[in-house]
């Protein structure tokens, strides 16, 4: 059998499977463009995901949810590069790691952004505790919006909605994609994991 056939035996499958999802009103389409999405930047994910001790996947997933691996991604409140790392932040970072001649622009440079937003993330990590849930709340919403939600009565895992819609959103998102990379050892959609990707796109 042919590659082109098969090629187009699984646009096929596809296209029914994303028919069964509109009809079904399962249809995600954030879902199915991260299934499919390839994860880029793995050699740089690896090496600062070691240096600072954090999960592969985890790190991979941050990076997919902030900018989906587009290392020119710039958010309209002014975050930029892969890990949408905020100005102020990305200073108060390079401070922090001795970079005496740091500009805005090197926020373009995909290992200079993961190692920055690694690290970040790590020391958020640290400072709450190593609490997974508020540390990604962390990551989106700024340290000190989380305690004031904490206080206000957040329980700080995932069971429990955050007041802030986007926040709540972007930690599910995260915990998701981390799974899903997890389950698919950083590869993209194949035949062999059909399962996991009608699991995913109909919770």
């Amino acid at each position: 059998m042919s590659t082109e056939y098969i090629n187009k035996g699984i646009i096929l499958l596809l296209l029914t499977v994303l028919l069964f999802l509109v009809v079904s009103n399962n249809f995600d389409l954030w879902i199915i463009r991260r299934n499919i999405e390839p994860v880029k930047y793995q050699k740089e994910i690896n090496k600062y995901a070691k240096e600072f001790s954090l999960e592969t996947e985890l790190l991979a997933a941050l990076i997919y949810v902030e900018s989906r691996f587009d290392k020119y991604s710039e958010s309209a409140k002014g975050a930029v590069g892969l890990m949408q790392l905020m100005p102020s932040t990305a200073f108060w970072i390079a401070e922090q790691l001795e970079y005496d001649k740091f500009n805005l622009e090197d926020l373009n440079d995909p290992e200079l952004n993961i190692k920055f937003g690694s690290w970040y993330f790590a020391y958020l990590y640290q400072k709450f505790d190593n609490n997974l849930i508020k540390t990604i709340a962390a990551y989106n919403a700024g340290e000190s919006n989380v305690r004031n939600w904490i206080d206000d009565g957040w329980k700080g895992n995932i069971e429990h909605k955050l007041p802030f819609d986007e926040t709540d959103n972007f930690v599910r998102r995260v915990i998701s994609t981390r799974n899903y990379y997890r389950e698919n050892n950083l590869k993209i959609f194949s035949l062999s994991n059909l399962n996991l990707f009608l699991s995913q796109v109909s919770e």
